[in-house]
């Protein structure tokens, strides 16, 4: 904490600075000649938690100084410094607002006892003043997720968020980035993931927890930036993410837009790009590049992807090559894809082959992810693919296993492990499968994502201990899976418009 000390004689100040630093007191120490200097230093410098002044001075007294401070900041604690003859006056004079008074000469333990309390004010204001950024900061954040995640009215929503947390979406430019995680990334590192983003966005954002696994970053502001210094910037943030880390990371860039008029197409744009996926890729998608394209080549592009897929399903390999073959003409045909975005697909569709004939090896997986996504063209992209599916025909004819049995087991594994922290990763080893795998089983027979699942069932039996029974709020986070407390307050808020605390009380 800053003290600032105020007596135009500079000996008095190095006595009180003396003592300060004689008691050890956790104090920065600034000076000031006068009143009149005093206060311009406050006004200029939000940092002050202590005035400790004389009262007869030059230009500006003691007196009117607590004044002037208390009007513009009352949370700054105000220590009156004076000889007795001034003592009564001053106390009568400002004994409203000052609770700290010293007499001169000062007796040491009554300086001690003083500066402690005054101390011991400041720390609790400061802790009060945190709750109340904290809340302020849960409820911002419930309406953010209200806004992309509720069928309440976008500008009632966009209304509240503009009278009470100053986000002023009107007649701006708007852009959703998705971020999605293997892990529960946002749970453990919610404030490195926003410390990376404070150093690499220079636009008016706010990120919008979704899932534990999923963030959606919302850019905005008056001036139409364009896509490439997006792109720039999410290239840092997304090598800032992967850097020392062996979490996945899939970003997907969405196109801009002006005005809350077009929120929701947008928001279903990124959605549809999201759910074109048939697992967890690893980069950037930039949707401006996706979207450029002309529909009937999008429409062609799908339907010879879905049919490769149904071919995979039927383990026919040679309508597999022969559909490829198609299929890579399509892509170096199309200019608007970014070459990433084409070998993701690719990866995916090795992936698919993979799945098919029971081959769960994350080893092979990866390094045939690697060949894919390092090749210098759609040709080379070709001629792994074949590799795959020749090295598969020869060295294995396994089937797939059953699929809903094996959704069944994930599911039952949630049942009796919900409790426990675990995520997509702890699940596929309970159930011999691969991560990856999982993902795609479950989403396919399911329609919902793993992670959505079990933090819904999470919340339902949150839900229902605090109906049927009398555990603590803290003890019933972490029978469901929360060890940190704050986030299943935030994440049940998010869910059912209250805190646990709340919910119980009604």
């Amino acid at each position: 904490m800053k003290i600032l000390l105020v007596d135009d004689e500079s000996t008095e100040r190095d006595g009180i600075r003396f003592l300060i630093n004689e008691f050890q007191f956790p104090l920065d120490i600034e000076e000031a000649a006068n009143g009149k200097i005093a206060l311009n230093y406050i006004q200029n410098n939000n940092d002050v938690d202590i005035l400790f002044t004389d009262v007869k001075m030059p230009y500006m007294d003691g007196l009117e100084l607590a004044k002037e401070v208390y009007l513009f900041n009352p949370n700054i604690v105000i220590i009156i410094f004076s000889a007795y003859s001034e003592f009564d006056y001053a106390k009568k004079a400002f004994k409203a607002n000052v609770v700290n008074y010293l007499l001169k000469p000062i007796e040491i333990d009554e300086f001690q006892e003083v500066m402690s309390r005054a101390i011991e004010t400041c720390e609790q204001r400061k802790l009060q003043l945190l709750q109340r950024e904290n809340l302020r900061n849960s409820d911002k954040k419930l309406w953010l997720y209200r806004l992309v995640n509720s069928k309440d009215s976008i500008n009632e929503i966009s209304a509240i968020l503009k009278e009470q947390y100053q986000i002023n979406l009107d007649n701006k430019y708007i852009r959703f980035i998705s971020v999605e995680t293997r892990n529960n990334y946002f749970e453990q590192f919610e404030e490195e993931f926003d410390s990376i983003l404070k150093r690499n966005l220079k636009q008016n954002y706010e990120t919008i927890n979704l899932y534990p696994n999923l963030s959606y970053i919302m850019i905005y502001g008056i001036e139409n930036v364009d896509d490439n210094e997006i792109e720039n910037s999410f290239r840092k943030i997304y090598s800032n993410l992967t850097e020392n880390r062996t979490e996945m990371f899939s970003l997907i860039v969405g196109t801009k837009f002006y005005g809350l008029k077009h929120l929701t197409e947008k928001l279903q744009e990124l959605d549809a790009l999201m759910k074109d996926t048939f697992s967890y890729f690893s980069g950037i998608i930039y949707a401006s590049k996706a979207s450029a394209k002309d529909v009937g080549a999008i429409e062609e592009q799908l339907q010879i992807k879905e049919s490769i897929i149904r071919s995979i399903q039927d383990k026919n390999m040679i309508a597999v090559k022969e559909q490829m073959l198609i299929y890579l003409k399509r892509l170096s045909d199309e200019k608007a894809s970014s070459a990433f975005y084409a070998k993701y697909l690719i990866v995916d569709i090795a992936k698919a082959i993979y799945q098919a004939y029971g081959i769960y090896n994350e080893a092979i997986i990866l390094k045939t992810a690697n060949e894919i996504m390092n090749s210098n063209d759609l040709e080379k992209v070709g001629e792994v693919l074949s590799k795959i599916i020749d090295e598969i025909i020869e060295t294995t004819n396994n089937d797939m296993p059953d699929v809903s049995q094996a959704v069944a087991e994930v599911k039952n594994v949630i049942k009796n492990k919900y409790m426990c922290d675990i995520g997509l990763e702890e699940i596929a080893e309970i159930v011999c499968l691969t991560p990856a795998y999982v993902s795609f089983i479950f989403k396919k027979e399911t329609g919902s994502n793993l992670v959505k699942y079990l933090t819904d069932y999470r919340m339902k039996k949150a839900r229902e201990m605090l109906d049927e029974s009398n555990m603590k709020i803290v003890d019933i986070g972490k029978a469901c899976g929360y060890q940190n407390q704050s986030y299943f307050n935030k994440l049940f808020k998010n869910y059912y418009g209250i805190t646990p605390k709340q919910y119980r009380e009604q």
